[in-house]
């Protein structure tokens, strides 16, 4: 039995590709239809891009070109969207970086206290060994996390969320070396000089992907447009300085949204891929 979504080519590529079949087999139309039982009128109407057939009729014309139907299906599903497979990968993905995203949010809030230990006092009440671990892991959790937004991009092409996914995994991995590598060596840069840039430059960053995530208000639903305001305040507050305390309390919640995207995408991103009416994916939530 033909799958359905067989009919996922389109004319008039449908009849271009059953015709160019047709000859590269030798055969002329009354040839086709004596191997098929389809009339020669029906068969004309297909080549010409003029109608589109049934997924049945489809499967009689490509049995009789001896080309086998699942191959026909494979190499037009690569063409026209992200496959079967690839859209079960993606989802599997987004399912892992939502679990990693939530070890990622606990791990913050100890690389805070951390942070504001050595802004307080200028040293820590754990060992060393203890903050670089804990730097290390939220550098490697929060890549995978952002990692996600990055490959639902590639469902959902989202230029501003996939450049700025990118510059957070750059930046979070940047400013954590020198964090570790400034307690090692105090002469480096000051924590403070620190904690201001990182404010300032992951603020910049987060008002972007802020923005990317607002448009996909469509796909997505309200939860895009709440998510992408408060990435979009956040960055701000961040960018101020002097907001960037209060600006943690904003940015918690904005945090618990994107896990919350994230989860939602996965799950729509399952059902959606055994729907085949449809060339776009939605994500509606």
């Amino acid at each position: 039995m033909v799958k359905q979504n067989l009919v996922i080519m389109k004319q008039p590529e449908l009849g271009r590709k059953i015709l160019e079949l047709r000859k590269s087999k030798g055969l002329t139309q009354e040839n086709l239809v004596e191997l098929c039982s389809i009339n020669v009128r029906t068969i004309q109407r297909i080549e010409s891009g003029e109608v589109t057939p049934r997924s049945y009729t489809i499967k009689a014309i490509l049995d009789a070109l001896d080309f086998d139907s699942s191959e026909f299906l494979n190499e037009e599903e690569a063409k026209l969207r992200p496959s079967l497979v690839d859209k079960t990968k993606v989802s599997s993905f987004l399912k892992n970086a939502f679990f990693i995203g939530i070890v990622y949010f606990l791990l913050a809030h100890a690389e805070l206290a951390f942070d504001f230990m050595l802004l307080e006092s200028g040293e820590l009440s754990v060992p060393n060994y203890l903050y670089f671990i804990v730097k290390i892991a939220v550098m490697l959790t929060f890549s995978w996390f952002i990692l996600g937004f990055y490959k639902l991009a590639d469902i959902l092409p989202n230029a501003l969320v996939k450049g700025a996914s990118i510059l957070l995994i750059f930046g979070i991995v940047a400013f954590n070396s020198a964090d570790m590598y400034a307690l090692l060596n105090p002469t480096f840069l000051s924590i403070e000089i620190l904690q201001i840039s990182k404010s300032m430059v992951s603020g910049a960053i987060y008002l972007v992907f802020g923005i990317g995530l607002i448009s996909w208000q469509k796909e997505m639903g309200p939860i895009a447009l709440v998510t992408g305001c408060l990435g979009i305040l956040s960055g701000i507050m961040f960018i101020s300085v002097i907001l960037a305390l209060p600006g943690l309390v904003v940015f918690t919640i904005f945090e618990i949204l994107l896990l919350i995207l994230l989860f939602k995408a996965s799950e729509n991103l399952k059902i959606s891929k055994s729907v085949s009416e449809s060339n776009s994916v939605q994500f509606v939530i």
